[in-house]
């Protein structure tokens, strides 16, 4: 089961649980970041690419590869990036 974490808006100070999707590995197996529950999230004011892609490694065959970095939208309007541990 894919971990949830609790992610507060800094804006307008709402609280989201999110949990992050996962997506398949090229050997088959469903691929999500670890979430990290004592980050920060932080707001997303400019996307760069680069910052918008996260390294994660499948735990079935180790290969490394290029995941989407976990962001959940608000109500408010502001989109956060949510913290993934290293």
């Amino acid at each position: 089961m894919a971990e949830s974490v609790p992610v507060r808006c800094p804006s307008c100070r709402r609280e989201h649980r999110f949990t992050a999707p996962s997506y398949p590995c090229v050997c088959g197996a469903p691929v999500a970041p670890r979430l990290d529950p004592d980050g920060t999230v932080t707001p997303v004011t400019h996307r760069v690419w680069q910052d918008d892609w996260v390294t994660v490694r499948c735990a079935s065959c180790g290969r490394r590869g290029e995941w989407p970095r976990p962001e959940v939208g608000c109500p408010c309007g502001v989109v956060l990036r949510v913290p993934v541990a290293e």
